[in-house]
């Protein structure tokens, strides 16, 4: 398979999905964190950019679970050796399905709690932040997986260490990257929605341009420090990739990543510093799909090194 069609593979059967899911994990502390203690004059506009924004966590989590499933179908029947490791019972598919079930229970809750815990900000606040830390207790559960499924062919459970890996592990890294994506991801795709649903939530004018620059700021400065954790991963990796074969795809996967998270950045550097963001829907747009192109350049990468 050529890189490019991997490339391509990736990005469409793998990552797209993928960015969504990690765009419902990291929607609630997004909106959550803004709870505590809003100024006066913001205070509307933080609990409806709330609402919306806890509406499309519960939207893009229905999406990723038939997502997983559908791949959980595939991997079945098409790559068996894979699939008799991550459909193991109890290990993994146990505390990944249980952490799960947790993450959409705390959502669905964070949901419709709006208008019951209204005047409880905290309360409000907390099961958001706790939705979005169950996420990613799941996303370290399956990087600990994986980390155990590239390095040995042992049964999970005669490994002591299956939920620990070591403290050089490139996974250290991989999570706060991985974490940092979310948010990115969460600010990436809520302007979408936003933009889609004005017409039907007619906040208006002044509000949108609120939201669009608050989605804005949590894209781009979580952006900037997932680049900060891919730099250090590339320093970690590159050693090992640069007498190897696989290292023209390695360094060119690593090259689309950062320059497509550095377009987005320039977009949504746009948005914030208009005073009409609305007129730039299209930067909205152009910067979410560049942060999924971004992604699957480095996932890419990635699954060359420890897949390949």
């Amino acid at each position: 398979m050529s890189d490019t069609v991997l490339f391509a593979a990736i990005m469409a059967l793998v990552c797209l999905p993928l960015s969504i899911a990690l765009a419902a994990s990291g929607l609630p502390l997004t909106s959550a964190v803004l709870l505590f203690n809003p100024p006066k004059r913001v205070k509307v506009f933080r609990d409806k950019y709330g609402q919306q924004t806890a509406t499309l966590c519960l939207l893009a989590g229905i999406v990723s679970i038939i997502g997983l499933v559908c791949g959980a179908a595939v991997m079945k029947f098409q790559f068996p050796a894979a699939a008799s490791f991550w459909l193991g019972w109890p290990l993994p598919t146990a505390p990944l399905a249980i952490v799960l079930l947790v993450c959409a229970v705390l959502a669905i809750i964070y949901r419709a709690a709006w208008q019951t815990l209204k005047e409880k900000r905290a309360a409000q606040a907390s099961l958001g932040v706790s939705a979005t830390a169950s996420a990613w207790v799941l996303g370290y559960l399956f990087l600990a997986f994986l980390r155990h499924f590239v390095a040995t062919p042992a049964d999970p459970s005669d490994d002591p260490f299956f939920f620990l890996p070591p403290v050089v592990s490139s996974a250290w890294l991989l999570l706060p990257w991985v974490l940092s994506i979310s948010l990115a991801m969460a600010g990436a795709l809520s302007p979408l929605y936003l933009i889609h649903r004005r017409d039907k939530d007619d906040f208006g004018r002044d509000y949108y341009n609120y939201a669009l620059k608050m989605a804005a700021k949590w894209a781009t400065f979580s952006t900037l420090a997932a680049l900060a954790c891919q730099a250090g991963l590339f320093a970690m990796i590159w050693p090992a990739v640069r007498d190897l074969p696989i290292r023209p795809a390695f360094f060119w996967g690593e090259g689309i990543g950062l320059g497509c998270f550095v377009m987005a950045c320039l977009l949504w550097a746009l948005v914030l510093k208009n005073q009409n963001p609305l007129r730039l829907k299209l930067h909205c747009v152009a910067a979410f799909f560049l942060t999924v192109a971004g992604f699957a350049g480095v996932v890419a990468s990635y699954v060359r090194f420890f897949l390949g």
